[in-house]
């Protein structure tokens, strides 16, 4: 089942929004929650994880859509960014329990 042009030009335009609001979310906790002497560093490596990934994933996901179709690759795509958000969200409520263990200094 194919969608309609509509749909698919009304879903372009909400992960066009929901990308640009990601985006300036994450440079703006950046900037604000860095020490102004470490902060090109922090954006230095915040880009290379950004932009970095596109080389290593790219030719993973065209193998997958060549060999599979696109709706798989599609698919794959978003198991790894699923994949990576469990891994953050894990990470944090680690740090969090290790944190409310230790107590404020």
């Amino acid at each position: 089942m194919m969608p309609s042009y509509a749909l698919f030009g009304a879903m372009l335009f909400v992960v066009g929004v929901a990308a640009q609001t990601l985006t300036t979310s994450i440079n703006s906790l950046v900037q604000t929650s860095t020490e102004p002497a470490m902060r090109g560093r922090v954006i230095a490596i915040l880009l290379a994880l950004a932009l970095g990934g596109t080389p290593v994933g790219a030719p993973i996901v065209g193998w997958v859509a060549d060999t599979f179709g696109p709706r798989w690759a599609l698919g794959v795509g978003a198991a790894a960014g699923i994949l990576a958000a469990t891994v953050a969200l894990i990470y944090l409520a680690r740090r969090r329990r290790a944190d409310a263990s230790t107590g404020p200094a």
